[in-house]
């Protein structure tokens, strides 16, 4: 079917004044996770246990990005920047990596216009639970919050659910944690193993618990002190409601990472994402007027170590096809590259001003006819940007887990993206090259993996 575009349907959670300016759109920024499982990869790798970041490292990405990619704004530290907790149960930083302290990370950063993020698990954690911890400002054990032991996430054995009746305690127990990371200075919070206790698959056949309630609590926590809230990993999108109402965005399948320790990604497995994110279309949520993004996972293109290229990406085809698609959707982007480690040519792509405006928009495109590229290779999505032209994504999606396909023409016929009787001019966005008038479509020779994104105004 295809879906002609309709303001109307979008649904908002958040009124407009609620949503405050710094979610008003989706960020731009680097996050370490995919250079922590580079193990066979000089100077990376570590995974949560070593990671291979240190102050120093994010200082000097910090002082990179802030000449090279004025527009990124966020570095964030995943997994293993923390090991262990205070005496209350809050996540704490290591200080082998910070011997300053994250404090003094987050303020060099905010001297540089970034700001810092970090990784956590819903729930109370165990290690603190064995330990004896108590509730910051009283005398009560966590052990006393967690007396029927429930999983709290996605990973067994690392955190714990708060009892149906110990809200009220969890609640505090939240707070304290905000407050801490507060005081850090951190303003992004990445939370893991999320879920509603459905939505497993083939791939992912054991779901996350239902813990919507700890990520309630811990929304409302890290609100009061402007923290993003990111929620991590394959969210259910038929709870997208919730998603929406507890956080500012949600991540739409697996991780995007081989998990090779030599290289990153493949090439099938960026346009794998497709077919999950035409999932959250429908539902008229994801977008500026709820402060709300869906994450497609880090972007991981074109970092280059001993002049080697370890994206595992096939082709330059494949990489602008990576970027287009992230930004049609307006999706979180977070490089997964080192950017100290990305050559110029690939620091221009990801600096293009009218990319960057397609996605910072905060528009979310939607697919023409299905958005499966397993059901359909000419993979088409559009959106409506506030000048008013249309944004196309033209794609080749014909991939294989380890090979590219063939090549296809792909024809975008006017009328499905709500030009009815009338003609349009066309514009390259990346070469920005006029392409002229055309009267009821389009049509043009895609390679496999390859993309053309387009700027059309109604004539």
């Amino acid at each position: 079917m295809t879906i002609v575009y309709n303001p109307s349907i979008l649904n908002t959670i958040h009124n407009n004044d609620s949503v405050p300016e710094w979610a008003r759109k989706p960020i731009l920024g680097f996050s370490t996770w995919s250079t922590q499982i580079l193990d066979d990869v000089p100077g990376y790798g570590g995974k949560n246990i070593e990671p291979w970041f240190n102050q120093e490292s994010i200082k000097e990405i910090s002082d990179m990005m802030r000449y090279n990619m004025p527009n990124y704004e966020y570095i964030n530290l995943d997994s293993g920047w923390c090991n262990t907790c205070d005496e209350y149960g809050r996540w704490i930083y290591r200080s082998s990596l910070f011997p300053s302290g994250l404090k003094h990370v987050a303020q060099y950063l905010k001297k540089n216009g970034h700001k810092l993020g970090v990784y956590l698990l819903p729930g109370i954690r165990k290690d603190a639970v064995d330990a004896n911890g108590t509730l910051k400002g009283t005398q009560i054990p966590l052990r006393d919050i967690v007396q029927q032991r429930r999983n709290g996430n996605a990973f067994k054995d690392t955190t714990y659910q708060p009892d149906p009746d110990k809200r009220d305690l969890a609640k505090l127990y939240y707070e304290s944690i905000a407050e801490l990371f507060s005081e850090y200075g951190i303003s992004f919070v990445k939370i893991d193993g999320c879920g509603a206790g459905t939505g497993g698959d083939y791939i992912n056949p054991n779901p996350a618990p239902d813990n919507r309630s700890c990520i309630e609590m811990l929304y409302e926590a890290f609100h009061k002190f402007n923290i993003w809230v990111e929620l991590s990993w394959h969210l259910d999108p038929h709870r997208a409601n919730d998603w929406v109402r507890h956080s500012h965005g949600a991540r739409v399948f697996i991780d995007i990472e081989s998990y090779s320790t030599k290289t990153m990604t493949t090439s099938h497995r960026i346009f794998q994402r497709m077919t999950y994110a035409a999932r959250w279309v429908g539902s008229g949520l994801v977008g500026t007027h709820n402060g709300f993004y869906v994450d497609l996972d880090a972007v991981l293109v074109g970092m280059t170590v001993n002049g080697k290229c370890v994206d595992g990406l096939d082709n330059d085809d494949v990489r602008l096809s990576y970027i287009s698609f992230w930004a049609i959707l307006s999706s979180v982007f977070c490089l997964g590259a080192d950017p100290r480690m990305i050559p110029e040519k690939y620091l221009a792509w990801l600096n293009h001003p009218k990319v960057l405006n397609i996605q910072q928009c905060g528009r979310m495109a939607r697919p023409v006819g299905s958005g499966n590229p397993w059901v359909k290779k000419r993979q088409i999505w559009w959106k409506t940007m506030p000048d008013g032209k249309i944004c196309v994504g033209l794609f080749n999606a014909h991939t294989y887990p380890f090979m590219l396909g063939r090549s296809h023409h792909v024809k975008l016929d006017f009328k499905d993206i709500g030009c009815q009787g009338s003609g349009a001019l066309l514009e390259d966005v990346w070469t920005g090259q006029q392409l002229g008038y055309f009267e009821k479509c389009y049509n043009v020779l895609l390679r496999p993996g390859q993309c053309q994104l387009l700027f059309l105004e109604k004539t």
